[in-house]
């Protein structure tokens, strides 16, 4: 990725209308550090190496090898690890749409009830360690690798909902002793922005108007925003369609004046001005570039 990338104030990594999303056993070994991100759909983030923090509902978790992590959709999140040759981070993240696998997972009751409720509720702990079956799990994700890999068939929801059900059977394992019924999660304030956004980004933005909707001061909720996130709401916007548009530019061959009226950047000067100015390069000069990835 072009250095510039690293502008972008929110690395999201949404779905961007696939799916799911896998990479396996993906290695760093410069320093990495997040910016506070989300994702549409559920994450689980697999660690093979490394050591490093997880700041997650304003509580701070020491990751390590072995260590397994659950996000849930819109739960901004940081991952920080300290890098160096003699101790890499290594990966595994699987990032997924979960209404599109529900249909199978009902088929298995026990483990229907444990994903809503990993999905939906309040969770006391979301960081578990792999146990002594560490490798039937590793197993399960190189075939999930094998069968996906790149991005290759990552539509193919049929095909991968029996891995999903071992992945998640598996975690189930290393969370019976805690497992119960919880509340459901209430969303922050901070992630109702973030899904309406979400919702609205192609359209013209209106601080009022989110405001009302969330029954929440203008001031209040830019406060807000920018304590929990580091990030103006209007930063955070263009960043979306700027992610929007990089998604367009790779998978459509419409004309770029059509691109940013679809990410709701109509006027064509200003959003190649604000392409370049948060990735680097100009929208002509990104296309080109995928192409030759």
């Amino acid at each position: 990725m072009h250095e510039g990338m690293r502008r972008l104030p929110f690395s999201d990594d949404l779905l961007q209308n696939r799916q799911f999303r896998y990479k396996y056993r993906h290695l760093t070994k410069e320093a990495f550090k997040d910016t506070y991100h989300y994702h549409r759909g559920i994450e689980i983030l697999f660690v093979h190496q490394g050591n490093g923090q997880l700041v997650l509902n304003n509580r701070m978790y020491p990751l390590n090898s072995g260590c397994i992590i659950f996000i849930q959709p819109f739960q901004l999140h940081r991952v920080h690890f300290e890098v160096s040759d003699e101790c890499p981070y290594e990966r595994s993240v699987l990032i997924f749409e979960p209404l599109s696998f529900v249909p199978y997972l009902k088929l298995f009751s026990r483990i229907h009830r444990f994903f809503e409720h990993m999905w939906k509720d309040d969770l006391n702990n979301q960081v578990f360690r792999m146990n002594h079956d560490k490798d039937f799990i590793i197993a399960i994700l190189e075939r999930l690798y094998k069968e996906f890999p790149g991005r290759a068939g990552n539509d193919n929801v049929e095909d991968a909902a029996p891995l999903l059900i071992h992945i998640l059977d598996y975690l189930h394992s290393l969370n019976e002793d805690s497992y119960s019924l919880g509340m459901p999660r209430k969303e922050s304030h901070v992630e109702k922005v973030l899904q309406w956004v979400e919702e609205h980004y192609p359209e013209p933005f209106n601080l009022d108007v989110l405001a009302e909707e969330l029954h929440l001061s203008k001031h209040h909720i830019s406060h807000l925003f920018r304590k929990k996130t580091g990030s103006s709401i209007t930063d955070y916007l263009i960043a979306r369609r700027i992610r929007q548009a990089c998604w367009l530019l790779e998978t459509e061959t419409i004309s770029l004046e059509q691109i940013g009226s679809l990410v709701g950047i109509p006027n064509y000067s200003y959003f190649c001005r604000i392409f370049k100015k948060n990735t680097g390069l100009t929208p002509n000069q990104y296309r080109n570039n995928r192409h030759f990835q």
